[in-house]
């Protein structure tokens, strides 16, 4: 396991988090690549049985969203084998060139990503501590609710709360930001 600081149920946990926090970009890319939105949606949970089997491989330090791209690439062509006795498809050469072009990076994640973390430093100790255990640690509404002592319909409205005050605050910060 490439990072040591978690425990391996921690680090496949945090791997799980990011594909859930980037499945709607994966889903795109590979709709991009595919004609077909089951087989598309198909792909998409086979890569993530392949995540999840290889998920001690990844390092966090790295970029998830190329490493879960080539995986999902691997399965996009293992799809297209499979049925492209009934399906009119791309050929490998096509999908190559294709996946070679990365998506351009996006010049605002990185001012985003400091934004949320100072937004979500202003929020309450509890709200922060319940969005963390959300969204850090991947733990469902009622094992939050478990841990905090409340109702898991609090955690809901807590935990929407947050969302709306966090995406308030950063886009009152990128308002007011100077252009660049």
């Amino acid at each position: 396991m490439p990072n040591s600081s978690l425990s391996p149920e921690a680090h496949r946990e945090r791997v799980h988090a990011l594909f859930i926090e980037y499945s709607p970009n994966l889903r795109g890319y590979i709709l991009a690549l595919l004609p077909d939105l089951t087989l598309a949606d198909d792909v998409l949970q086979e890569t993530f049985i392949t995540v999840s089997r290889k998920a001690d491989d990844f390092d966090l330090e790295s970029n998830f969203m190329a490493w879960v791209c080539a995986i999902a690439r691997f399965k996009v062509k293992e799809a297209l084998r499979s049925r492209a006795r009934h399906l009119q498809t791309l050929s490998d050469e096509v999908i190559e060139t294709l996946c070679a072009c990365e998506p351009p990076p996006d010049e605002d994640e990185d001012r985003r990503l400091q934004l949320v973390a100072e937004c979500l430093g202003q929020l309450p100790e509890h709200t922060r501590r319940a969005f963390e255990l959300r969204y850090e640690r991947a733990h469902s509404a009622p094992q939050i609710a478990g841990l905090l002592g409340w109702t898991v319909n609090s955690v809901y409205v807590i935990l929407h709360r947050a969302r709306a005050l966090v995406r308030e605050c950063v886009d009152h910060k990128l308002k007011d930001a100077p252009a660049a």
